[in-house]
């Protein structure tokens, strides 16, 4: 019988792409990357009718409360309550009188209802209008029930919500979700909580974007302070990833640890008491999370599993964290990374879970170096495509996908 090793070698020099069906070959059109027009297209045929995650139901959790998020590719603003009667609901964040927005910025917060500023019309939470300024001031006829908030196609999965532009969706979104949502259905996200939120605006497109959280190539390089040989050593010098899995439109991949790995003086103590960012995931404390790496790949680390178009939900034991990669402009992009971590039961438990928020932070840092001067060089003219390896099989097919989208 083989070793753990000895299998962690193959796995970690086999070659993938002849093993996945009806990908294309050849390089890379930078047309996606650059191009307004080919912007204004994805706009029209992509994000008008996918779902999008736009938060957790934790971050909801009781009657009244409601998050407002600016969503630039769909040019809208929207409210995210959780209703009088339990029913989490999204509406657009625009007055039925005269179109001013109800909100002037990204909040969040607690309230029975919400209210215009501009002529004091107020709508309760469930999106219908209370109550309208000198309402015996209008036409005779005039029907405060058919003026509440426009609401937006909602449906929630495992905890994550979603919407989506579409007032009757094609798909609804555990459909939509399919495969992908298969493999990871049994994680017990109810066990984890928020632990960390960043946001930030970047001048890149949205795709170059996600092709840096898609592929390990660039892990030996780019991260090479925070995490020097967490996922690269001897065996592992490039942090290949050793599992591709097709799903439809979205994609999921999954990462080794480099198995000679060696803590620091912080990670072992953290080790002691919680499970982290920079461990093995059989190392930690308690059963094994169902959900996780399907492929049984040796030294796991954890699972990248893709959304199309723009979101993540990266699995491990104990923690997993979501991306969120909303497009601004053709060369912008607005970014949300999460968090979560396994409910601490102990005080020492989330102290040593201080541990991942601290890396994942320095790491995603390490990670915006590059993006603005990758769209620099792409828009200077200097090339015309993209060249792609056998370890950015998720690229190509992200780029496949949007084609079919934008030229099917």
């Amino acid at each position: 019988m083989k070793t753990e090793m000895e299998l962690a070698v193959e796995a970690y020099d086999r070659i993938h792409g002849d093993d996945i069906p009806g990908l294309t070959k050849g390089a890379v059109s930078l047309e996606p990357y650059v191009s307004e027009e080919y912007f204004e297209l994805e706009r029209e045929k992509i994000f008008k009718h996918s779902w999008l995650m736009v938060c957790h139901e934790s971050e909801i959790p009781e009657k009244g409360s409601y998050i407002v998020k600016d969503i630039e590719v769909l040019k809208a603003s929207v409210i995210v309550t959780r209703s009088k009667d339990g029913v989490i609901r999204a509406f657009h964040n625009v007055c039925t009188h005269r179109g001013n927005q109800l909100f002037y910025e990204e909040c969040k917060g607690k309230a029975s209802g919400f209210s215009c500023c501009f002529h004091g019309w107020t709508f309760n939470n469930d999106g219908s209008l209370r109550g309208v300024t000198e309402e015996d001031r209008f036409e005779p006829g005039f029907d405060k029930s058919k003026l509440g908030l426009k609401e937006i196609s909602l449906d929630s999965w495992k905890g994550f919500v979603f919407i989506n532009a579409e007032e009757n969706p094609e798909k609804p979104l555990r459909e939509y979700l399919g495969t992908l949502a298969d493999d990871i259905e049994d994680y017990p996200f109810e066990e984890t909580s928020l632990a960390a939120h960043w946001e930030c605006s970047v001048d890149v497109n949205w795709k170059a974007f996600v092709d840096a959280f898609q592929e390990g190539y660039h892990v030996a390089v780019v991260h090479k302070n925070v995490a020097p040989t967490l996922f690269s050593g001897v065996e592992s010098k490039f942090c290949r990833l050793t599992s591709f899995r097709l799903h439809g439109n979205h994609r999921a991949a999954s990462l080794p640890k480099n198995p000679n790995f060696q803590p620091s003086a912080a990670e072992a103590i953290a080790f002691k008491f919680s499970s982290t960012l920079s461990q093995k995931a059989d190392a930690v404390h308690g059963e094994a999370w169902k959900g996780l790496n399907p492929d049984n790949i040796p030294f796991f680390g954890f699972d990248i599993n893709v959304i199309f178009p723009i979101n993540f939900i990266d699995t491990a034991q104990g923690w997993y964290f979501t991306y969120e990669f909303w497009p601004v402009s053709v060369n912008e992009t607005r970014y949300v990374a999460k968090l979560f971590v396994a409910n601490p039961k102990t005080w020492s438990e989330r102290i040593g879970q201080e541990l991942s928020i601290v890396q994942l932070r320095e790491a995603l840092l390490e990670d915006l170096n590059t993006l603005e001067a990758t769209q620099r060089g792409m828009e200077s003219g200097a090339i015309s495509e993209i060249v792609l390896s056998d370890q950015e099989l998720a690229i190509r097919h992200q780029h496949q996908v949007v084609e079919s989208f934008v030229r099917g």
